[in-house]
């Protein structure tokens, strides 16, 4: 194979030349022998800033585990990068990649917390599935879904630790391909201007739903959408009562393309079928997350750290703004140009959509879901009316 050697954040990492393995073009994960997408770099940078600040929070060494490892880039990142880590094991089915995870490994001077393994990672998981063997974190990062790994990552999981799962199957969970969101994440998809709000609480619905049977409930502590991927960090604690408090925050979201109204609706709840605002029929979505996306102190935890080494520094920091300022607002959120056009209307400036309906005591901010939308607890009739005086 042939490689080049880069850098991300203090690690040094021989990957595929990119040069070497194009498809119209352009390089391509998929044709190299092993796999690395360095697109995900800006994943990679908030994967070791968040369990960075999840290390402080936990007494001891910390034992991870990237069981999709490909190169090992994640798995090397977190034992160069972070204090406390005495073991990250890191597994692929690729034969070709244990030389190069090895090698990457000595590269950063790290061969004695690394352990390699060339297993199925389901299988790898269920032998770390007894107490005294099992991880404090756990990084889920698929191509496609992570719903195969789900069951046995949770079992491979101690009370509270810390998992984390990556979704690059955006058609399915965004309506495009709904039957194999059904399939897929047992939910129904909604293909609307807030698809990927959607999809996102989707799959994090999918993950809580899928720990309950073992009387765990999972708290999220971070999730966004970006580029072509889906990501969520939770933190899973044992007992009943938590999974009933994670049980309760899943639910329905119904949608009225007629006027733009929505509204989610519990698990255990009765809904109409018509739409509160102007009686036409309503879509429903789900089941999915109707909790929060993020901790605020979590969040907070991330955007203290000095993190000058990463080559996306600038976009995660505009980036982690932008998630603070979402926290609180409700579920959905509002794509202006959309409503503008029901109006029949020019398209208004955004900020000041915002500014008046925060003067009218609502909350409102934008979203880094679309770049021309807002969250707000105005109901849809306000909101109308706000971007027609604008």
């Amino acid at each position: 194979m042939e490689v080049a050697t880069i850098k991300e954040g203090k690690t040094v990492l021989e990957v595929p030349n990119p040069s070497s393995y194009t498809f119209q073009g352009q390089y391509a994960p998929f044709k190299a022998p092993v796999f690395y997408n360095p697109k995900m770099e800006f994943s990679r940078d908030i994967a070791v800033m968040a369990l960075s600040h999840f290390a402080k929070t936990r007494n001891g060494p910390l034992q991870i585990c990237d069981p999709l490892g490909g190169l090992g880039a994640r798995g090397i990142r977190y034992a160069k990068e972070i204090d406390g880590i005495s073991k990250s094991v890191i597994s692929d089915l690729n034969h070709d990649a244990m030389p190069i995870i090895k090698r990457n490994a000595a590269i950063n001077g790290v061969e004695s917390i690394v352990e390699i393994e060339e297993k199925d990672a389901n299988l790898l998981l269920s032998e770390h599935s007894e107490p005294g063997k099992r991880f404090d974190f756990i990084d889920i990062d698929p191509f496609g879904t992570p719903s195969p790994f789900l069951d046995s990552a949770m079992r491979a999981l101690k009370n509270r630790g810390l998992l984390a799962i990556t979704a690059t199957d955006t058609a399915p969970l965004c309506g495009v391909h709904a039957k194999a969101c059904i399939r897929k994440y047992g939910a129904i998809p909604m293909r609307t201007e807030f698809c990927h709000e959607i999809g996102l609480r989707i799959m994090i619905g999918t993950a809580v739903r899928e720990v309950l049977k073992y009387d765990f409930g999972l708290e999220v502590m971070l999730s966004y959408s970006i580029d072509h991927y889906f990501r969520a960090y939770f933190r899973a604690t044992m007992g009943a009562k938590r999974g009933d408090l994670a049980a309760s925050h899943m639910g329905y979201l119904l949608y009225c393309p007629e006027c733009g109204w929505r509204s989610t609706a519990k698990l255990n709840e009765t809904f109409a079928c018509t739409c509160e605002n102007c009686s036409n029929p309503v879509r429903r979505a789900g089941p999915l997350w109707c909790g929060e996306l993020m901790d605020m102190e979590f969040l907070k935890g991330l955007a203290s750290q000095d993190r000058s080494d990463l080559n996306t520094l600038k976009r995660i920091k505009k980036f982690l703004g932008l998630l603070s300022s979402e926290c609180g607002m409700p579920v959905s959120f509002y794509v202006i140009d959309h409503i503008s056009s029901r109006l029949k209307m020019d398209v208004p400036p955004i900020g000041k959509v915002i500014q008046k309906l925060q003067d009218l005591g609502y909350k409102s901010s934008l979203t880094h879901f679309h770049p021309k939308a807002i969250k707000t607890t105005a109901p849809i009739g306000i909101l109308s009316r706000v971007v027609k005086e604008q």
